[in-house]
């Protein structure tokens, strides 16, 4: 429930944020009434998308501790299934989605170690 709440935060501080700054500059422009709806949304949009994308870089590359700049300076922590859940349910697929799951997981695994040697 925690990772849920600290996703919405996350989710929703960078969408306040970008419609302030939307609302803020669209405010000095005169432009036909019919549409400045249209163009606060579209400034409000875009200013949401470069500060979040802002944000997560500087957290990413600067310092984790600028993850407050989206509300909290934690990424949410999603719990990954236990090793009992992912065998029930590779149990419960019939044996050509079997190995299929495991075709695919050694592809994972193939590519992820070629990303690490670097090539």
């Amino acid at each position: 429930m925690k990772a849920l709440w600290d996703s919405i935060v996350r989710t929703l501080v960078p969408v306040v944020v970008g419609a302030v700054l939307g609302w803020v500059t669209t405010t000095g422009i005169k432009v036909d009434p019919e549409f400045a709806p249209a163009l606060t949304l579209v400034v409000t949009a875009a200013f949401t998308g470069v500060y979040y994308i802002a944000a997560r870089l500087l957290e990413l590359y600067v310092t984790p501790k600028l993850g407050w700049l989206l509300g909290l300076a934690k990424q949410p922590d999603y719990d990954a299934p236990s090793k009992d859940e992912v065998l029930v349910q590779h149990a419960n697929l019939t044996v050509d989605e079997q190995e299929a799951d495991i075709q695919a997981a050694t592809s994972r695994l193939l590519r992820r170690d070629l990303r690490a040697d670097g090539r």
